[in-house]
């Protein structure tokens, strides 16, 4: 079993990486690896709000144009969280 501050380590990098992809990553005193990570969830939050309809009638059709950049932002924010969580258990 882990000793707590090794515990409380983890649990803050976990914790600001779910807050926002490369957080925990500058905390875990990575800052290249922290800022490619905020760079790519910076972008990528841009372009999922690019990709959300506006006009009324875009509203009605179906498309998937808001569905290609929300997955990468997920998958982005997911490799940050578990990234931040293993560095920070070494």
């Amino acid at each position: 079993m882990p000793e707590p501050a090794a515990r409380r380590r983890k649990t803050v990098a976990l914790v600001l990486s779910g807050i926002f992809p490369g957080l925990g990553q500058l905390y875990n005193r990575q800052p290249f690896k922290g800022a490619v990570f905020v760079a790519l969830g910076l972008v990528l939050s841009w372009l999922t709000g690019r990709a959300v309809p506006t006009d009324p009638q875009a509203l009605a059709r179906p498309g998937t144009a808001l569905l290609a950049p929300l997955v990468a932002l997920l998958a982005v924010s997911l490799w940050s969280v578990i990234d931040a969580w293993r560095v920070a258990g070494r």
